[in-house]
């Protein structure tokens, strides 16, 4: 027997559910009562998930342990470890085992779970069947085989534009070449131009090959020597100090070397002026002079003005190399001349400071750049050769790569490998179609003998409909072995109410729990509201049937937002043989907790137990109110329902009118305001933030003030029973 629901976490309203220690652990009969959306359904689903040894499918992050006798835990991990048989019915029973056939004109259904799904398996089998069967399989070969075709065609016309012949017997030679790896053929676009050039040409005269001279490698170092060079001799410092002043003297020494007078003022030269003056220019003066010019000289033959052949003069794939090559090695040549003439410029500067250092102003070269881009250009230019030795078969060559990249952009473009495996795999289907057939429907006769005889069980079925309706109003008649159709009064029912439909499912379930599967005398069994849709004549026939068919069940669950329902069972239990002992009384209830809203599960207040009107029970919760202001927000948060729900029912029998008409009980017309706004406003949730909104203490008692003293006035005998109820459960 199952003892207690120990905790459920992250499972719909049971967001995290501890046992309540003042409720007393479950017994062999149990009633759980409250209102819509409180959490019961949820409830029965925590029970479903160990019949079905599966977490529900909308809560599968759900965490719970239940409690079993010899303290034998249950729980969301080990769910298949429970010593009974679980039977639940709830909606999710409804919807699993209640399947109507979309496909038949009459309203036929399937009932069980299990014969659904096999049902399921049969009409996908039946429809693979008309799959194979249908004529569109060999329409959609032919079309396959005709497109196909025709773009066969149109790629071949295409190319033979190109370079004629050609037919697309040839495209698909060039394709089953390229089968077994198509993209390792695909080219770029200016490979594909360059090679249609090719085919489009005519042969072109060989090219020779440019010359490789740059500056020799040691020279750089002999000139960074001589710049590094100066006099050792005795030097005139004036001179020194001034190049300017120093080049005048040297080419004014040349021009009187042998004469007695100045040239420039005409008067006799100063004995030993010549001598101070060649003494300045010495012969290492003179050798270093010399060298300067002579590598001024040896620089000049190093520049270097390359000619190279018009683009036009080569062969069109060759082209684009080219270009690029040559756009290099000419920005090589102009960097590396730019050195040449930067040298030489620095060698000058020497000439005129003779005396100065100035090898740390050595230009440096990179004669490597034209090394590089010459020899590129002239492997290009091999390449030419080549291919005019034997254009021919470069052509041929060309041709044939330019025929497998045009095989394989069109696979690309039209799927053509995988349009033949389609092709292949509907030629096997249609020669196969017949024998599959057959497999196909021995699968469906192997299935059809697994279907469950519930047509034996129709009669049970009906017999529980005709005591829960008090006739037979619906009637379910078989078709078939697996399916049935519905009767109401005699003709067919083709528009179910919701009622209806749970009315069968539940007769379906009491069925059920007699078949060969399940001893009732093991089950814990768990009915959710078996009477929602019902009218208030069919209540009381499905109270009767439940207390009748689920007496001897070893455990039994029943849920309930429907108070004279409720009664109706809570009278039955208390009717029972030691009912202190075998039965318990729940309330379910939606409340507040760290601000958001879970249900919880307590023992049913001894007012709703001991009276059978919800009513007072309802007031009972005003009252205590009142009496103690300070309550906790749990009852706080749920006191504009229960205020709106008391004055429906005072106001209905009263005065037959409902909350529109508040102003018969409340006069004054600013309380009559701040009470609907009050039971309007705080009794629905409107949005989230709403829903974490408590009413102010103050305010709160301000209302029921108004309320109770309204009714009060209005009618202060009937106001007086009602605290007479309400101190004697007190008590």
């Amino acid at each position: 027997m199952l003892e207690k629901i120990n905790k459920v976490k992250y499972f719909g309203l049971f967001k995290d559910f501890e046992w309540n220690s003042n409720a007393p652990n479950f017994s062999q009969y149990n009633i759980v009562y409250g209102w819509n959306y409180s959490g019961k359904t949820t409830l029965s689903r925590i029970f479903r998930c160990v019949e079905l040894k599966d977490l529900h499918k909308d809560f599968q992050n759900a965490e719970f342990e239940l409690t079993e006798d010899k303290n034998k835990k249950i729980r969301h991990d080990s769910l298949d470890n429970s010593s009974y048989q679980f039977r639940i019915f709830n909606t999710d029973f409804v919807e699993d085992n209640l399947h109507w056939d979309s496909q038949e004109a009459e309203p036929i259904f399937i009932l069980g779970k299990k014969d659904i799904e096999l049902e399921k398996q049969i009409k996908s089998i039946e429809q693979e069947i008309s799959d194979l069967e249908n004529k569109k399989r060999s329409e959609e070969e032919r079309n396959l085989n005709e497109g196909l075709e025709a773009r066969l065609t149109d790629k071949a016309r295409d190319l033979d534009r190109i370079k004629p012949p050609y037919d697309k017997r040839r495209l698909r030679n060039n394709l089953e070449k390229i089968k077994s790896d198509p993209e390792n053929y695909w080219l770029s676009e200016e490979t594909v131009h360059g090679l249609r050039e090719t085919l489009g040409a005519s042969s072109k005269d060989k090219l020779s090959e440019i010359p490789r001279k740059t500056l020799l490698q040691n020279k750089p170092a002999e000139i960074e020597g001589i710049l590094d060079r100066t006099m050792l001799s005795p030097t005139i410092e004036r001179l020194e100090s001034n190049p300017e002043l120093n080049a005048w003297v040297r080419k004014g020494l040349d021009l009187h070397k042998g004469k007695e007078k100045c040239e420039f003022c005409g008067n006799p030269l100063p004995e030993n002026l010549l001598k101070e003056y060649e003494k300045h220019f010495s012969e290492e003066y003179e050798s270093l002079m010399e060298d300067l010019n002579t590598s001024i000289q040896d620089l000049k033959k190093y520049k270097i003005s390359i000619s190279l052949p018009n683009v036009e003069r080569l062969h069109p794939q060759l082209e684009i190399q080219y270009k690029d090559t040559m756009a290099k090695l000419e920005q090589c040549e102009n960097e590396y001349n730019e050195s040449i003439d930067n040298l030489m410029g620095l060698l000058r500067d020497k000439i005129n400071n003779p005396f100065k250092k100035l090898s740390e102003r050595m230009i440096r070269f990179d004669g490597d750049c034209i090394d590089k881009n010459s020899k590129q250009l002239n492997d290009i230019f091999r390449k030419h050769n080549s291919i005019s030795d034997n254009f021919k078969n470069e052509q041929e060559k060309a041709l044939e790569k330019l025929e497998l990249h045009y095989a394989c952009e069109f696979n690309q473009e039209n799927e053509y490998f995988d349009t033949l495996k389609r092709l292949e795999g509907l030629k096997q289907l249609r020669a196969q179609t017949s024998e599959d057939i057959e497999k196909k429907r021995g699968e469906i006769s192997k299935i059809e003998s697994q279907l469950s005889d519930i047509a034996k069980a129709a009669d049970k079925i009906n017999q529980h409909l005709k005591n829960m309706f008090g006739r037979e109003h619906i009637k379910i008649e078989t078709v078939g072995k697996d399916k049935f159709k519905i009767l109401r009064d005699g003709f067919d029912a083709k528009n179910l109410s919701s009622g209806e439909k749970t009315a069968i499912a539940f007769s379906y379930f009491l069925t059920r729990l007699e078949d060969k599967e399940t001893d009732i005398s093991k089950a814990i069994v768990f009915i959710d509201d078996p009477i929602s849709s019902l009218d208030f004549n069919h209540l009381y026939n499905t109270f009767a049937v439940i207390q009748t068919e689920l007496i001897g069940c070893h455990q039994l669950f029943v849920s309930t937002h429907n108070h004279e329902f409720f009664n109706l069972i809570k009278e039955w239990f208390k009717r029972v043989k030691d009912h202190k002992e075998k039965c318990r009384f729940y309330l379910n209830e939606r409340v507040t907790k760290n601000g958001a809203e879970a249900s919880d599960i307590r023992k049913l207040p001894s007012l709703l137990l001991d009276f059978k009107s919800e009513y007072h029970f309802l007031f009972s919760k005003i009252k205590a109110f009142t009496d103690n202001p300070n309550t906790d927000y749990e009852n706080l948060y749920q006191l504009p329902n229960i205020v709106r729900r008391f004055l429906e029912a005072f106001i209905g029998f009263k005065y037959s009118a409902g909350l529109d008409e508040l102003q018969k009980i409340i006069d004054k017309e600013s309380d009559c305001i701040k009470v609907k706004m009050f039971v309007q406003e705080f009794s629905h949730q409107r949005d989230f933030i709403r829903s974490l909104r408590f009413s102010d203490t103050n305010e709160c008692k301000t209302v029921v003030d108004i309320v109770l003293k309204s009714v009060e006035s209005k009618d202060s005998e009937h106001y007086k029973t009602l605290e007479n109820v309400y101190h004697n459960a007190s008590r």
